[in-house]
Formats: C-alpha cells, sequence, structure tokens
C-alpha cells in the first residue's frame, strides 16, 4: 500500500472512530440532569479547554495559532459545528426523535451535493451506489421506515421542531463542506477554532432558548429512562447549575471529553483527507453504535428492520473504504511511475551531458 492509500485509510479509520464516539452521546446524557443544548455547549468547550492545555504544553503550537491565515470558511466550520448539535438537542424537545434524527441525517447529503458542485468533488457509480445504501440503512435503524410504514409525523404541531431540526441538518452540511476547505490548515488549529466558534454558537442559541423560547429545563429520568406523565408528556423539572448533583457533572464531563472533544477533534482530521461523498458514507455509522449501546447498556432490542439497516451500513461504509482506497492507492502508484520517469529522463540527460563534456 502506498502513500497515498495509506493517507486515505487513515480518514478512513479517524471518521469511524468520531462517528462511533458521536453516537455514545445518547447514552451519556440518559444519566445527566441537564437540558440538550447545554450539554452541547459542554461537548464544544472541554474541546476548547483541552486543547488550549495541549497547545501550552507543546512548543510550536501557539506560533502555528498565529502563523495560520484565518479565514470566513475556518470561521464558518466552526460555527456550523456548534449549530448541528445545538439545533439537534432544541429540536428534540419540539418534535418526535424520529422527525429530528431523520431531519439531521440529511446532512452528509448536502454536503456531498455542494462539493460536486462548487469543489468540484466527483461522484463515481460505485459512491453514489454506497451512499444510498447507508441513507436507506439510516431510514430503517432509526426507526423511519418500520414493517407498518413510515414514522414520521407531519402534524402541524411539530412544524416548530420540525424547522429547527431542518437546520440542524442544513448545519451538518455545511460544517462538512466548509470543513473541506483550508487543506493547508493544521488541523490541530482548525480544531481549536473549530471548537471556540462552536461553543460561542451554541452559548447564543442557550441565551435565545432560555429568554425567548421557554426557561431552560431537563427531564425526569430513572435508571436512565425519561418519564412521561398521564396524558403522554414528557416529565420535566426547571433546571440551573445548582439543580445537578455530582452524578451529573461526572456523566457530563465523561461525554464531553469523549463525545465531544474526542469526536469532534477526529472529525476535523477526517474532513482534510476525505472528500464529502466519504465522509457521508461512513458518518451513518454513529447510528450504529447509537443502537448497539442501546441493546446492551439499557437492554433494548434490535428489530430485524433496525438489524436490516445496520448491515447496509456496514456494507455502504466498508465498500467506499475499499473502493476509495483502492482508487488513491492507483493515483498514488501512477504519481511515483510518473517521478521515477522524470527522475530517469533527469538521469540520462545528466549523463549525456557529461559525456559531451568529455568529448
Amino acid at each position: 500500500m502506498n502513500q497515498s492509500a495509506k493517507y486515505k485509510l487513515i480518514g478512513f479509520v479517524m471518521m469511524f472512530a468520531s462517528s462511533s464516539l458521536m453516537g455514545g452521546i445518547g447514552a451519556f446524557t440518559r444519566f445527566i440532569d441537564a437540558p440538550g443544548d447545554f450539554v452541547s455547549f459542554w461537548r464544544n468547550f472541554a474541546g476548547f479547554i483541552c486543547l488550549t492545555i495541549i497547545f501550552c504544553f507543546i512548543s510550536g503550537s501557539w506560533r502555528k495559532v498565529k502563523e495560520t491565515r484565518f479565514s470566513g470558511t475556518m470561521l464558518a466550520s466552526g460555527v456550523f459545528l456548534g449549530l448541528l448539535s445545538g439545533l439537534y438537542c432544541l429540536s428534540t424537545q419540539y418534535t418526535t426523535l424520529a422527525n429530528a434524527s431523520f431531519l439531521i441525517y440529511t446532512g452528509p447529503i448536502y454536503s456531498t451535493i455542494l462539493a460536486a458542485i462548487f469543489l468540484k468533488e466527483k461522484l463515481s457509480i460505485k459512491s453514489v451506489i454506497c451512499i444510498i445504501a447507508v441513507v436507506v440503512g439510516m431510514l430503517f435503524i432509526v426507526g423511519i421506515i418500520t414493517p407498518e410504514g413510515l414514522t414520521l409525523s407531519l402534524d402541524p404541531s411539530y412544524a416548530f421542531g420540525n424547522a429547527i431540526a431542518f437546520a440542524s441538518g442544513i448545519a451538518y452540511g455545511l460544517y462538512l463542506f466548509f470543513s473541506r476547505y483550508r487543506e493547508d490548515c493544521d488541523s490541530n488549529v482548525r480544531s481549536w477554532w473549530n471548537f471556540l466558534f462552536g461553543s460561542l454558537s451554541i452559548l447564543v442559541l442557550l441565551v435565545w432558548h432560555h429568554f425567548f423560547l421557554q426557561p431552560l429545563s431537563y427531564p425526569e429520568k430513572i435508571n436512565g429512562v425519561t418519564q412521561f406523565d398521564a396524558t403522554g408528556q414528557i416529565i420535566t423539572h426547571p433546571w440551573n447549575l445548582f439543580t445537578m448533583d455530582g452524578s451529573s457533572w461526572a456523566w457530563l464531563i465523561a461525554a464531553a471529553l469523549i463525545t465531544g472533544f474526542g469526536a469532534f477533534y477526529l472529525l476535523t482530521h477526517a474532513t482534510k483527507r476525505l472528500k464529502a461523498g466519504e465522509l457521508a458514507a461512513i458518518s451513518y455509522q454513529e447510528t450504529i453504535m447509537a443502537s448497539l449501546l442501546g441493546l446492551f447498556l439499557f437492554g433494548e432490542t434490535m428489530t430485524a428492520f433496525q438489524v436490516i439497516g445496520g448491515a447496509l451500513i456496514i456494507a455502504g461504509g466498508v465498500s467506499q473504504v475499499v473502493f476509495s482506497t483502492k482508487s488513491a492507492g492507483a493515483k498514488g502508484e501512477k504519481i511515483e511511475k510518473e517521478a521515477e520517469i522524470r527522475e530517469n529522463l533527469a538521469t540520462r540527460i545528466e549523463e549525456e551531458s557529461e559525456k559531451e563534456g568529455l568529448k
């Protein structure tokens, strides 16, 4: 395997690890007595704190930050990183989980289309088939397509929540799209800016949510299971920093470090190595991890449709890895051969020149 193929394969490994870590956020939040958008804030802010500390101990890191030319695309990728998670958490309070899940997961499709139009990233037939497979698998595994039919609700009462969820999907797609710019930028520096602007974006959402929508609250949970009242409504309680006990803070810190710093840091590195279509094919691994954690930690059974969905996501993702790595390897070999030919030609010219000089 040549360097081009290895570079691409490492990108896939990073994206797989990132989406797997992201899939754990649902399990963590079951034990955190706090609003979802507050948890989202800490997922980004923890990354900013961690990288700031790391930069203080690694020589030359702050010099790289100062020397890196800041641009609008770097600002945009950070803002949309914050919005994609903040808006999604907010949407779950105003629409069904199926609606919210479906609408945010349309994001990778948007990024693929935008990259094809503006960045001229070509999509092969094989890549299109892989993306279709993982999208269908996502619809199965999150319970949108079931034996009884579609579970998406078009109830007008969910219109506001659906709009927010749709905005989270757009933010997801725009984050992946803008992250494809500035490949010259050091990935650690890019991650630091992403975490900073992502945190600020969610902070704005928190203020808007609390003062213009409704006071922040958290759902009542017993052993990680959300409680409902007699009318089927989620039981909630008013929230502030002092309502969180030590256990909630411990789970919040773990969630911020694992599903925030770890997941988003790896995602930033992956977006530098992979095209938008390649990112899309692996991003739905998140839904598999969420389902597996629900199965092993909470005893939530998986339906036959969910198992089929998981199989489609795995098949589509693995196929994309194989196709892209093979293609990158072939291009790398071509470049290496061309370089070897140029080197041999230069050697021959030099030898001919030496012979002429001897004459």
